[in-house]
């Protein structure tokens, strides 16, 4: 997906973060992706709860997954700011990854899934799976590289959560306990 439909699907989408995020000077202000998944990923089910029933007319911010990507950004600011930047970086690619990983593992194969809501959890389904379809942090510096790196993990994460999302939305796929998906040091 190309960083410009991304951005439009984002504006059409139009939800609101739960929580004020502060980039105050200094970590300490900024919510930690340990606060701030878990805060999105009950506002989504509160939105889910408070559906008439589930199918093709579920509004579409019912969707929305940027902020996964909203928290995972202010955790690479967070380690922006820390004294071990790089190596902070690199552990979040990696926890990203992982998690990323076994979500897509729990997810339901798309072949599996019936209703209206069948051929959109097939084609998250399927982006979940797929890699990126180039290197974007290519020719860029060793800090700009490791900072790219991290972001496109948490975006790989994005989609395995999207997946859970449209699968949750179909009644394929079971709440999870997200302030556990969301624990960086486990």
């Amino acid at each position: 997906m190309s960083w410009k439909l991304a951005g439009a699907a984002m504006v059409m989408l139009g939800a609101t973060p739960v929580a004020a995020q502060s980039w105050a000077a200094g970590a300490p202000d900024i919510l930690r992706f340990e606060q701030c998944l878990p805060e999105q990923m009950a506002a989504f089910e509160a939105r889910l709860s408070a559906l008439p029933g589930y199918g093709v007319t579920v509004p579409m911010d019912a969707f929305n997954v940027h902020w996964v990507q909203h928290c995972g950004y202010l955790a690479i600011g967070i380690c922006d700011v820390s004294a071990e930047t790089f190596t902070c970086q690199r552990r979040m690619r990696e926890v990203w990854l992982a998690r990323a990983a076994e979500l897509r593992a729990a997810l339901p194969a798309p072949d599996s899934v019936t209703g209206d809501l069948a051929p959109l959890y097939a084609q998250v389904y399927v982006l979940s799976e797929g890699s990126n379809a180039g290197d974007d942090c290519d020719g860029q510096s060793a800090r700009a590289v490791t900072w790219c790196q991290a972001f496109q993990a948490v975006l790989k994460f994005e989609q395995s959560v999207w997946a859970w999302q449209v699968g949750r939305l179909a009644g394929v796929t079971g709440p999870l306990d997200w302030a556990d998906w969301a624990e960086l040091e486990r």
